[in-house]
């Protein structure tokens, strides 16, 4: 169970990792983007939350993880595993 939550976490944070601060100035690209600053500091400490649970010893925040898999597209389940 423990790999399987470690394996969906990281999954979600190498999506994450695509809107993290690369240093580019987006203040005249935010509107064009659609992505607005609060959007990206929660993006930002969603990816940091999933790269907590990649190294977790326990799938305490599994509902957490299932949420947040849902709120960015992501299946609740992989395809071919059982709950």
């Amino acid at each position: 169970m423990l790999s399987k939550f470690r394996r969906e976490a990281a999954v979600l944070a190498a999506y994450l990792a695509q809107f993290e601060d690369t240093g580019t100035d987006y203040a005249h690209h935010g509107s064009y983007l659609g992505i607005t600053s609060e959007t990206r500091a929660q993006t930002h400490a969603d990816y940091v939350q999933t790269c907590r649970w990649i190294v977790a010893t326990e799938c305490t925040d599994a509902d957490a993880l299932a949420h947040m898999r849902r709120h960015y597209g992501f299946p609740t389940e992989l395809p071919g595993t059982e709950p």
